[in-house]
């Protein structure tokens, strides 16, 4: 079921109500998945996707590649005129990015 934004929670409670009412009275199981999507891409976290792709096999020179295209990425936090030190940001894929939405 696509979920648009232009409509509220308690619209799409009621779609999924009225669905698993009518698959009810067929005697069928249902299976459900909601996913926020918001976020998605900020949750991935890099060191994992490249073990993942190491398990699926990916060619040593195409994880370069995809490594290359993933560079670290620091960042601070300011609080009124404090400045925090650098962090490495460990999570997250460049939104926009064509290969995003493939590791996802």
């Amino acid at each position: 079921m696509w979920l648009s934004t232009n409509r509220s929670i308690i619209h799409h409670i009621f779609c999924t109500r009225q669905i698993l009412e009518k698959i009810g009275e067929y005697n069928e199981e249902v299976h459900q998945l909601f996913i926020d999507f918001k976020k998605v891409y900020d949750s991935v976290r890099r060191e994992v996707l490249h073990k993942i792709l190491i398990e699926f096999g990916i060619p040593r020179k195409l994880l370069r590649l995809i490594r290359m295209s993933l560079p670290e990425k620091y960042s601070t936090v300011r609080l009124g005129k404090n400045v925090s030190d650098k962090f490495l940001i460990r999570n997250g894929l460049k939104q926009g990015d064509a290969l995003s939405p493939v590791f996802f």
